[in-house]
């Protein structure tokens, strides 16, 4: 027998980036996302991002509120960021008797972020534009969800069949504009340059921070 929820939950995550492929080249934009309300999570935000060598597979991963949740998984190397905004909000009613609204951590740098190499889990990705070089989609026969399924740019086909593909270039991934809602990012090394960290606390709950 299967277990239906480990299976429907693999589904939703292979369907889930078959869905991004599916907007990959509307000129409206590019967006990515599942149903992510109340799994918990942070936001980046940036004007930009370039990543060489990108790799995007399915997989599952904790958010604050909900353990084995369907992610894509990015992996890249060499990334330029510019002007990077990452935003985590808590509910304090959560964690305190004492005080109501929210709080919100804010870190902030104003220049170019630079990352040799760059692992990130996200269950919801939107960018204005999204430029992917030598971009490869493959699927295989393999009962590891983060083995069935993977996007690349650039890709190294081994068989080019009808048509010459040469692999494409670096940066991989291109993206204007972004906005992730992620729930890990881990780095090797990352050069923060102008960077400001606020905490930010909103009394009331209307979503304007009065303080930080």
């Amino acid at each position: 027998m299967y277990d239906t929820n480990i299976l429907a939950k693999s589904t939703g995550a292979s369907l889930g980036v078959v869905a991004l492929v599916g907007v990959l080249f509307l000129s409206t934009g590019t967006a990515f996302a599942m149903p992510v309300a109340g799994i918990g999570g942070f936001q980046i935000q940036a004007d930009s991002i370039e990543g060489d060598d990108l790799l995007l597979y399915p997989g599952l991963a904790d958010g604050s509120n909900q353990d084995d949740y369907p992610h894509s998984i990015v992996e890249l190397r060499n990334n330029e960021i510019e002007n990077l905004r990452l935003t985590k909000t808590f509910d304090l009613d959560e964690y305190t008797d004492s005080m109501d609204g929210r709080a919100r951590l804010v870190i902030e740098s104003g220049g170019t972020v630079e990352i040799e190499r760059l692992l990130l889990k996200t269950p919801e990705l939107g960018a204005d534009e999204a430029t992917f070089n030598g971009l490869e989609i493959s699927e295989s026969d393999s009962d590891d969800l983060e083995e069935s399924f993977s996007i690349r740019a650039p890709s190294d086909p081994d068989d080019t069949r009808q048509i010459d593909l040469n692999g494409g270039e670096n940066p991989g991934l291109e993206m204007t504009n972004a906005d992730i809602r992620a729930t890990y990012l881990a780095t090797d090394e990352i050069t923060l340059p102008d960077l400001e960290l606020k905490f930010q606390l909103d009394t009331d709950g209307d979503g304007d921070y009065e303080y930080e």
